[in-house]
């Protein structure tokens, strides 16, 4: 995006009324040390151009280096897409046992399902817990890559990671949230008051617990 610079009005008159005082000033040196238009074009002409740039505008195209060292065009990161609605999409890949890539609308977005957290199995700066692996593989078997999905949002759309925050939908409308809730492989979570599967997912979790299944089951990550 250009960037347009000027000065201040009041600035621009001061400027204004400096050059025409000069060029009287250099008007009359000309005239009595007999220099003619040579000395008028010398001592005016500097000045002209600098008060046009100052009061004129920029044409620069805002082209910068940004913060990670490489060239940008000024205008910052674009920002991620808002939906206003439900949006369908395709698995790209499954990341752990609650986040995953879908491709929506062309772009990779990457996806932390709402109101489940399951044990730990990439994150780098922290051991993997139990059951971590199998949430992953559990997840990865109900949506391998190419898997069509609608994408469900609540109050908040993404988190401080721009990770969309969504309920993932198979096409016959079965809840993947709770699914894996319902295999005891999740426990409830809330962030920032999205609850709209809290109901669901909690109900999930009391079938996993009646059922003694993954996290519940006796002496399971004890």
């Amino acid at each position: 995006m250009a960037r347009r610079r000027s000065l201040p009005s009041g600035s621009r008159r001061i400027a204004v009324r400096t050059l025409v005082a000069l060029a009287a000033v250099a008007l009359v040196l000309a005239v009595v040390g007999g220099s003619g238009p040579g000395l008028l074009e010398r001592v005016l002409g500097p000045l002209l151009d600098s008060t046009l740039r100052g009061t004129g505008t920029g044409t620069g195209t805002g082209t910068g280096t940004g913060a990670d060292g490489d060239s940008g065009s000024g205008s910052g990161a674009d920002a991620p897409p808002d939906y206003a609605g439900p949006v369908r999409g395709t698995v790209d890949r499954v990341v752990d046992g609650d986040t995953l890539i879908v491709e929506v609308n062309g772009a990779l977005e990457r996806v932390r399902l709402l109101n489940i957290d399951t044990p730990e199995s990439v994150d780098p700066d922290r051991p993997v817990e139990c059951l971590g692996p199998e949430a992953s593989e559990f997840l990865t078997r109900l949506l391998p890559g190419g898997t069509a999905v609608t994408l469900a949002f609540d109050a908040e759309l993404r988190d401080r990671y721009d990770r969309l925050l969504a309920g993932v939908l198979l096409e016959d409308r079965t809840l993947v949230n709770a699914e894996i809730a319902r295999a005891g492989l999740a426990e409830a979570l809330v962030v920032d008051g999205n609850d709209r599967f809290l109901a669901e997912v909690e109900d999930a979790i009391d079938e996993a617990t009646s059922a003694q299944r993954g996290l519940w089951a006796p002496g399971a990550c004890r």
